[in-house]
């Protein structure tokens, strides 16, 4: 499996302050079944702005603290960027930025309860450029909660969605639970990546996930979440998606059917 979204380097962001704390994370990713994170450290000028030397050197010391403890797990760069006004500059300036940093897919992350104003328009502008937006976990945001339709909006126009796995287990609560499963039947999730900052609570496990939207999508559909779909990413290749099914009607069911329950 591919986690395409994990703070796994130390002393960049708010994930893992060692190099012993980064390797435990490293062991548990590669106890479950995982043999590629994508690093992606925030970048949020103001309070997370490493170089991109020093996520260089970050990586590489992971790497070969990887390798000395036996473990068959690749580590590739890219970052999970705050969307402000700056953004199109900085992924021009900074490859890094991208996944892998190929220059082709970034991960934005919109604030925890709101999103900016034309939020969408922004962000698919980048296309323009050759650069797909990955929107991250918006089950998590409230506002997104309340407007999954926008979510239709945003991916029938070109952008794409990841939602986290410890979502779809439940450990985000019940409402980013129900938005993850109804975004996975509207072929409006992707992937899955763990979002994981430490070995505890928020480990980089992505197994558990895969099995719950295996039952909502299908095994084969679910593992290319974590499989063809990130690879297709990693390598700045062409990604082939289903067709997004508005979610407004399912709601509209959903709602009527509780009055019922």
């Amino acid at each position: 499996m591919i986690d395409l979204h994990c703070h796994i380097l130390p002393g960049i962001d708010d994930g893992p302050s060692t190099l012993e704390e980064s390797l435990a994370m490293c062991r548990i990713a590669a106890a479950d079944g995982i043999g590629t994170i994508v690093a992606t450290p925030h970048f949020r000028p103001g309070r997370f702005t490493a170089s991109p030397r020093q996520i260089t050197e970050s990586i590489a010391a992971l790497k070969t603290a990887v390798r000395k403890d036996g473990l068959d797990l690749r580590i590739l760069p890219a970052a999970e960027v705050s969307v402000s006004p700056e953004l199109p500059r900085y992924l021009e300036t900074d490859a890094q930025l991208t996944i892998n940093g190929g220059g082709r897919f970034f991960l934005a992350e919109l604030p925890p309860d709101a999103v900016l104003p034309r939020w969408d328009s922004f962000l698919l502008s980048m296309r323009e450029s050759g650069k797909t937006p990955i929107l991250a976990h918006p089950e998590r945001n409230a506002w997104f909660r309340s407007h999954p339709e926008a979510l239709y909006s945003f991916v029938q126009r070109g952008g794409m969605v990841q939602i986290t796995a410890s979502s779809l287990t439940g450990d985000w609560g019940e409402d980013a639970r129900d938005l993850s499963l109804l975004l996975l039947e509207h072929n409006l999730a992707h992937i899955i990546g763990s979002d994981a900052h430490n070995s505890g609570h928020r480990a980089p496990v992505l197994s558990a996930a895969v099995s719950t939207a295996g039952q909502v999508i299908g095994r084969e559909r679910a593992v290319a979440l974590v499989s063809a779909i990130p690879w297709a990413i990693i390598e700045g290749a062409a990604v082939s998606l289903a067709e997004p099914v508005p979610t407004m009607q399912s709601r509209k069911k959903r709602k009527f059917f509780s009055l019922f329950s």
